[in-house]
């Protein structure tokens, strides 16, 4: 039977479905933010491994951790320094239990698998909490890069804190949510 549901769902036969298509852009964070995980999972960060690629100068080593080269995966999740910021931030909100751990190598697929343990106010917390993860620990490696700081956990959790606050303030439910949660310390 033809119908408009039946003309609107023949549109996408054949369609390629992209899975966090709805992980970035159902998340409460800001446009630039999401934006940047969707150049994340469409593996088009500027990161050293895509540099080499076009010939351009870039680091030879991960410039957080020293120790492997650098594509966003690594940064993201792969990367000693991440996965202690992951701990750390999940930690905070009693979330530790689905931190990264050594055998996850694509962020993608360790966010997606993560969320999926996860329901309700938490897991929309849970997605933006990993966007701004994710955006901090990229500005910490654009700032180690371009203006020669160092690696300094401290600091990205501290700007951590200090930018959940802001964007539970600015309307983050799920943020605000696991905020009230989170154990005190």
């Amino acid at each position: 039977m033809y119908s408009n549901k039946s003309a609107y769902e023949a549109l996408f036969i054949g369609a390629t479905h992209f899975s966090p298509w709805e992980l970035i852009w159902k998340s409460w964070a800001p446009g630039k933010c999401k934006f940047f995980m969707w150049t994340v999972a469409h593996n088009r960060c500027w990161t050293a491994d895509r540099l080499a690629r076009r010939g351009l100068d870039h680091p030879t080593q991960c410039p957080l951790c020293d120790q492997a080269g650098e594509t966003i995966d690594h940064l993201l999740i792969s990367c000693v320094f991440a996965r202690q910021t992951w701990y750390n931030i999940l930690q905070s909100f009693g979330l530790q239990d689905v931190a990264p751990q050594m055998v996850d190598l694509i962020f993608v697929d360790w966010w997606e698998g993560a969320c999926s343990r996860l329901s309700g106010q938490v897991k929309k917390g849970f997605n933006s909490i990993i966007i701004l993860g994710a955006w901090l620990i990229w500005k910490h490696r654009n700032h180690c890069v371009f203006d020669g700081g160092t690696p300094s956990l401290a600091r990205v959790l501290s700007a951590f804190k200090e930018e959940a606050q802001q964007w539970a303030a600015a309307g983050a439910r799920g943020v605000s949510y696991l905020l009230a949660l989170a154990p005190t310390s």
